[in-house]
């Protein structure tokens, strides 16, 4: 008869806490004779997966980067509400006897925004257990790791696009924002450097003269392609050796109000293709979206980062669900961004 070894695996508190485990070790029979035994040594290999998950990254989930993320509010919330107040005030001249002194009207208005709980999971099967214990072989963090960039990239797609279903607005299509149209194509090869960098200027010029002078916009985002050409094109003839790009950053009317340098991005997102994709109805343009970039502009929440839970026995698999919770991106102040859409 095979003598079976008991095999004692040590596991830090985080995963102790996520797995539902109160005792830092976790013990199973060599041979995995039992689904306990079996699902033990998962959890033995999952203290040490876990901490893999995470070492992969992923260049094209880059949503927080544009967008302030919050992960403040408390996990069991189902919305984002918040209240912003509109006043009318002013002070005139008055008598030193005079009783009709202006009085301060105050309208106060609730905005809730939606917060989604969304999920996955990925699994192993209990041969792929057998034979990762008896030849003493990790598991294969690739299911983990895919789980954890599928909940990503949905993330990020609800953070830039929203959810319609769920009322849900995003970065690249709020319908609040204001909306331009350019006349220029850039691809014309008459078109000129300086006309780019004007065409590229007055959404800035808008943002700052719809907003009564309240809003700077110090971030660009555009398509990849045209922020492709911007980097490589020649300004002029006369200065052959600064791009569209270098010249658009040194003359602008941010850096003429603050003088410093706006920051301008590119996403592949925001190109005509992938916005049909996504569902945003322009007339098959790409998009350039300008806005004043901070925590007060706009935001998005997440109050579930994306985390495995206890394994769970599932006929003849160890399946491990995961969940997280997300909203759109709101922006509370209309007026701090807007759109251009290109010929």
């Amino acid at each position: 008869m095979t003598q079976l070894k008991k095999i004692v695996v040590a596991i830090d508190a985080a995963i102790a806490h996520q797995i539902g485990h109160d005792a830092y070790q976790v013990t199973f029979n060599d041979g995995l004779p039992t689904l306990d035994d079996g699902l033990a040594f998962y959890i033995s290999q999952l203290a040490n997966l876990e901490a893999r998950i995470y070492e992969a990254k992923y260049a094209a989930i880059n949503y927080d980067e544009l967008i302030p993320v919050d992960t403040s509010l408390p996990e069991w919330v189902d919305s984002w509400d918040y209240i912003s107040y509109d006043g009318v005030t002013l002070g005139k001249f008055i008598g030193a006897s005079a009783d009709d002194l202006p009085d301060v009207t105050l309208s106060a208005n609730k905005s809730s925004v939606p917060i989604g709980y969304a999920g996955n999971k990925y699994s192993y099967s209990l041969d792929e257990l057998r034979k990762s214990q008896q030849l003493r072989i990790p598991l294969d963090s690739s299911k983990a790791k895919l789980a954890f960039r599928g909940a990503q990239e949905h993330t990020q797609r609800v953070a830039y696009f929203g959810d319609a279903a769920r009322g849900m607005t995003g970065l690249f299509n709020n319908a609040n924002l204001a909306l331009s149209n350019s006349t220029l194509n850039w691809y014309d090869p008459a078109t000129t450097g300086a006309q780019i960098a004007a065409d590229l200027n007055q959404i800035l010029v808008d943002g700052y003269i719809n907003s009564a002078t309240v809003h700077v916009f110090d971030t660009i985002v555009l398509d990849a392609t045209r922020f492709a050409k911007i980097a490589s094109m020649p300004m002029s003839v006369q200065f052959p050796e600064k791009t569209v790009l270098k010249y658009f950053l040194e003359n602008n009317q941010y850096t003429a109000l603050t003088g410093r340098a706006p920051v301008v991005k590119s996403r592949l997102q925001l190109s005509a293709a992938q916005l049909a994709a996504a569902g945003v109805s322009n007339s098959n343009k790409d998009r350039i979206l300008a806005y004043e970039l901070n925590d007060e502009n706009l935001g998005m929440q997440v109050p579930i980062p994306w985390r495995s839970l206890a394994p769970q026995m599932q006929n003849l698999k160890v399946s491990v669900p995961c969940e997280y919770k997300i909203s759109g991106t709101e922006f509370r102040y209309p007026f701090s961004g807007a759109y251009r859409d290109q010929f």
